[in-house]
């Protein structure tokens, strides 16, 4: 059996969402997969993702390795003779959400191993037990979409709320390949606010997901467009976006999108933008000239 974790993208709200805001968020059409293999002659737990350049076992000095045994920990599921066989569809460490998507992915193959009922809460806590050792705070967003896909609104207190009849809208993806620290982009923004949740960029980021959110439901990409613009401004203020991602997002302007900004924690990452599907092709190619090979995903 073959389990799934969605990569994300948030359209509005990152940063903000650690503080209590909304952030308007949507899973990808793609992420990591994961086949639980026996290991006949028995063995360690072990966990295999070649396009990544990783092979560990649940007991090496190395974060997947202490990822994966976080996961089975909370799972309760030991170290069984299992090789865990993975492929992604998403870059690590590029604001997508890979982290999650491989965690998430990790415990539903255990979870299928170990012959339980689909449990969202029990995948919720072994994925997040990982996702903290990677991040130190996570906000959740990620975990949530990595399970259930579509796109909606996540508060850390609430969860995710899905949206439900939102109407079709591609999504441009720009992973710079620029490495960036998500944890190391939290401590630049409770720094940049003094750890103060009323700061006034924060509140602002929260309020554009408002307004992004009702312009997404309403096929506004005018609107939400201008909503992303101003997040990305914003997001820079704090500190977390760098050259490079301003300049791919001047660049996806230029050549016609309505709206484009960093995507998750920022300090390298990738990008998102919105645009015509006339002029898609020119955001693509902008990026391209740019050393940043683009992709479309569909969020619904």
């Amino acid at each position: 059996m073959t389990c799934v974790g969605y990569g994300k993208i948030i359209l509005l709200g990152e940063h903000a969402v650690v503080y209590g805001y909304p952030a308007l968020a949507s899973a990808l059409d793609r992420g990591v997969t994961v086949a639980p293999v026996p290991t006949p002659a028995g063995g360690p737990l072990r966990f295999e993702l070649r396009s990544w350049n990783v092979a560990v076992a649940a007991g090496d000095d190395h974060p997947v390795a202490r990822s994966l045994a976080a996961i089975a920990d909370a799972l309760g599921a030991g170290r069984p003779p299992l090789t865990l066989v993975a492929d992604a569809q998403i870059p690590p460490g590029a604001g997508l959400g890979s982290s999650a998507a491989l965690a998430v992915a990790v415990a539903r193959a255990l979870h299928s191993h170990l012959r339980r009922p689909a449990d969202v809460a029990a995948l919720s806590r072994a994925a997040g037990a990982s996702e903290t050792l990677v991040h130190g705070r996570p906000s959740g967003v990620d975990v949530a979409l990595a399970i259930a896909g579509g796109v909606g609104v996540f508060r850390r207190a609430t969860g995710l709320a899905p949206l439900i009849g939102v109407p079709a809208l591609r999504v441009l993806v720009g992973p710079s390949g620029a490495p960036r620290s998500t944890a190391a982009m939290i401590d630049q923004v409770a720094a940049a606010t003094a750890g103060r949740a009323d700061d006034d960029r924060l509140r602002e980021l929260g309020a554009l997901t408002d307004t992004g959110t009702q312009a997404l439901l309403t096929g506004d990409p005018a609107a939400l467009g201008a909503a992303m613009n101003r997040a990305h401004r914003l997001l820079g203020e704090l500190g977390v976006s760098t050259a490079q991602l301003d300049a791919l997002c001047d660049a996806a302007r230029a050549a016609g999108a309505q709206g484009a900004k960093l995507t998750g924690a920022g300090g390298g990452g990738a990008v998102i933008a919105i645009a015509p599907r006339a002029h898609e092709p020119a955001v693509l190619a902008a990026w391209k000239r740019a050393g940043v090979d683009g992709f479309v995903t569909s969020v619904r």
